[in-house]
């Protein structure tokens, strides 16, 4: 790991297990591309994320704010993640799961991830975690319209999604990047088509310091990523009918009643009571919403507050 992750990583641990919030935290894990290595610098500045889980013992929504309010401190250094109980780590199939399993680092905690993670094959991975991967990268895209993600960073992280969600859909997943890129210079995805293919390599190549300019074209890269969130979705479902009505059709197939009953109530306090719908999940509302494209700044920020909180749709193990 880069020293100067770790040291970030550090200084979030401390204000951490200085919270009240302290007392139920299992152990701090740094997943994704930091724990590889494959993190992105320009010069001494960090360019993409470290992506932290925070483990606790149970889920609670006072616990995830509590936690989350710790993340928000340190996000100018470019910490992000949040509160993973353990009992989703046991139970559900996720890419985030699996990548923590494989190349995840503890930083704090005496945890064992081989035990928390049960073994996770990539031919495990639901094609829901491509759509998954693809829907909340639309929130990416609110985040470049007010400023907040460069184009550069927010087309790199539409195609890395659309070739993670491709793999998945393949039975190919990998835990990094070189993985990944090795796989679709193998054996391109066949529905990813030419083009997508040649900007999934081009954004992997970069990434990992190869030679050559990647795509900067934020609209073409998000109508690829909206392409690639319909056919997923499609996928799932077996309709082809485009991407707003195939979260149409999601929304009336996913029932997680306390996912809806938790958002109304988080509504509800905020005095938002035109809002509540208890027909839709809260994450397809958002990606809807994320789909059509916020009317204002204003509209755009508190989407993004709703997507950092709302509960993720996650697939469960066989048993």
């Amino acid at each position: 790991m880069n020293p100067a992750v770790k040291e970030r990583v550090d200084a979030f641990i401390v204000d951490l297990y200085r919270a009240p919030v302290a007392r139920h935290v299992l152990g701090v894990v740094v997943s994704g591309s930091a724990a590889r290595g494959e993190e992105i610098w320009n010069g001494d500045r960090l360019v993409s994320d470290i992506d932290l889980m925070v483990l606790t013992r149970r889920t609670d929504p006072r616990l995830i704010a509590a936690v989350g309010a710790v993340v928000d401190r340190h996000r100018h250094t470019g910490v992000d993640g949040g509160a993973v109980p353990v009992g989703p780590l046991r139970r559900h199939l996720t890419f985030s799961f699996y990548e923590a399993r494989a190349t995840g680092v503890v930083m704090a905690g005496s945890v064992d991830l081989d035990r928390l993670v049960p073994p996770i094959a990539a031919a495990d991975l639901p094609p829901w975690e491509g759509v998954r991967v693809l829907g909340n990268r639309l929130l990416e895209h609110v985040k470049h319209s007010v400023g907040a993600i460069t184009a550069e960073r927010v087309v790199a992280k539409s195609y890395e999604a659309l070739a993670e969600a491709h793999l998945a859909v393949e039975k190919r997943y990998r835990p990094s990047y070189s993985e990944r890129l090795a796989e679709i210079e193998r054996d391109p995805p066949a529905a990813a088509g030419p083009e997508v293919t040649e900007a999934m390599c081009a954004v992997l190549r970069q990434r990992l310091g190869h030679a050559g300019p990647p795509p900067v074209d934020v609209a073409v890269a998000r109508g690829h990523l909206v392409d690639g969130l319909g056919q997923l979705i499609a996928h799932c479902t077996g309709v082809r009918d485009g991407p707003a009505a195939g979260l149409a059709r999601l929304a009336r197939r996913e029932t997680h009643w306390k996912h809806r009953l938790y958002w109304a109530a988080r509504l509800a306090t905020q005095r938002r009571f035109r809002e509540i719908d208890l027909r839709v999940d809260p994450v397809l509302r958002v990606w809807r919403l994320a789909l059509d494209g916020p009317a204002s700044t204003v509209d755009a920020d508190r989407l993004l507050r709703d997507w950092r909180a709302c509960p993720q749709i996650l697939v469960s193990r066989k048993v």
